[in-house]
């Protein structure tokens, strides 16, 4: 075997090792997990506590609802009742080319499902083949805070 014949069969191996190597570490071989697709408009009630986030991981119309949480800054336990700013953050996925408005409720119970509040995100538009975190502030009294336990779950897509 001559060298110019080793050279010529080992490049498209290293080629071939490099193009793989760059594949398997390109955002979009990033493995998505299992999205469960629900229908529009999804409703579920689920075990929730203020200041976690949660990842529904459903797909609505080709809108992927990745995740939600409930914000509140550091307080004094013996801090009187004035109600507390929370930030509400929903992240939302879509994936299709064309635009699409969505609707975001979110209804805070205590344990045993009784209700305390709603928080309502609002419609807002996100466009075609984009990721959008929606950030939105509430007033929430102390013994909501304290009491949640469960969250009810809307959300709705609608066309632009």
């Amino acid at each position: 075997m001559t060298r110019n014949h080793r050279r010529r069969t080992a490049f498209p191996v290293i080629a071939a090792f490099v193009t793989a190597a760059v594949m398997a570490s390109s955002p979009l071989s990033a493995q998505d997990p299992d999205w469960r697709v629900v229908d529009n408009p999804y409703q579920e009630d689920i075990e929730y506590v203020v200041g976690t986030t949660h990842e529904p991981g459903v797909e609505v119309d080709g809108i992927r609802w990745r995740s939600f949480g409930i914000v509140t800054p550091e307080r004094d336990p013996f801090a009187g009742g004035e109600p507390i700013r929370a930030d509400v953050l929903v992240e939302f996925e879509n994936r299709n080319s064309k635009s699409a408005k969505v609707l975001v409720i979110l209804l805070l119970e205590d344990e045993d499902g009784a209700p305390l509040d709603r928080i309502e995100v609002g419609q807002f538009k996100l466009s075609g083949n984009r990721l959008k975190e929606r950030k939105v502030t509430a007033e929430l009294a102390p013994e909501v805070v304290d009491a949640t336990r469960r969250i009810y779950i809307f959300c709705e897509v609608m066309d632009k």
